[in-house]
């Protein structure tokens, strides 16, 4: 196996030359370098990362958190960083935190273990939780979907608040008075802000709100709460994709009429959502851009650069299904 030291013999420079082409700690002639990495590529030598992160102090490494893998929209987000570290020479290592503080704090343990350089944490700790464990953290951290505020932590989010207001307030002007809200797991930012603009967007409407706990089987309970309600909603707002699946499944073999005769609004657009009639209407988050921007940020400050503490993107919301429009008309709902 080739060496650092046959790689400086063959192309006739020190061994510190050859260390300054891999590592790029100081300018090398154009020419210089050129012979180097020919040089390499004859001998077909591979620098070692681990030893050239010892020598440098960073193994251009870092780690991505995410609070559910099962969600697609960790996925989208992903994608997003992923394409920004490659840009940048950095490799990602994911976790999984399921949603579990205790797994979540494993998974931190685990990342810094790894020598990573820095860390992109999707918070599963409520707003009103002890947040010292952020602040500890000894390599940067960026949130990303979610914030803490109370860690100090830079964040990027989405304005999903200000998209859940537009959209109730879409279908007021449209006369519907009833409406529901699924809310996700209590007490995460996103949870509080999607409340937060669902209320005061009805506050002169009826509304009723639902905990589905951001999962699969929330979103299923919920569709047999909904089917529960009198009057029935006209309009509901289903606070993430995962939960929209399990509504939306369920309304299909158990409440079909409810699914034909009540307008759906769903947090991001996923494939399936293509097959439901009438169409959904979706609250579009710039997932991907999270990602880039995410990381990003983390790398700006692992190079020791000033960075916003929160940075807010903007949602899109699409409505669809106009043929559902039908101003809160009653109806008996039945067991299908």
């Amino acid at each position: 196996m080739a060496t650092i030291r046959d790689v400086a013999q063959r192309a006739g420079v020190s061994i510190a030359t050859v260390s300054h082409v891999i590592n790029g700690t100081r300018p090398v002639a154009e020419s210089t370098r050129a012979a180097v990495l020919e040089s390499m590529r004859q001998l077909n030598f591979v620098p070692s990362a681990l030893g050239r992160g010892l020598r440098t102090n960073s193994l251009k490494t870092i780690g991505f958190i995410a609070a559910d893998l099962t969600n697609p929209f960790f996925a989208q987000v992903f994608r997003g960083v992923e394409s920004m570290a490659r840009n940048a020479h950095y490799t990602v290592i994911v976790s999984h935190s399921g949603e579990d503080v205790d797994r979540e704090a494993e998974s931190i343990s685990n990342l810094i273990a790894k020598g990573v350089d820095g860390i992109l944490l999707a918070p599963v700790r409520a707003l009103w939780d002890e947040s010292s464990i952020y602040t500890s953290i000894p390599v940067p951290v960026v949130t990303y979907d979610r914030q803490l505020p109370s860690a100090q932590l830079p964040s990027v989010v989405t304005d999903s608040k200000t998209a859940v207001f537009e959209a109730v307030s879409y279908f007021k002007a449209r006369g519907h008075s009833n409406f529901a809200l699924i809310t996700g797991k209590p007490g995460l930012s996103t949870t509080l802000a999607r409340r937060t603009g669902f209320e005061e967007a009805c506050h002169d409407a009826n509304s009723s709100i639902f905990e589905g706990n951001s999962r699969y089987e929330g979103g299923v309970q919920a569709a047999h709460w909904l089917a529960s309600q009198k009057p029935q909603p006209t309009v509901t707002i289903v606070g993430n994709n995962l939960m929209a699946m399990g509504l939306v499944s369920t309304l299909q073999l158990t409440y079909p009429r409810i699914l034909e005769s009540t307008i759906l609004v769903t947090l991001d657009e996923e494939p399936w959502s293509i097959f439901v009639r009438p169409a959904l209407s979706v609250i579009s988050q710039p997932t991907h851009d999270i990602g880039v921007m995410a990381a990003k940020l983390l790398l700006q400050k692992i190079h020791h650069e000033e960075i916003p503490l929160l940075t807010t993107l903007p949602c899109t919301f699409i409505p669809r299904g106009d043929n559902a429009l039908h101003r809160d008309v009653p109806f008996e709902t039945k067991e299908g």
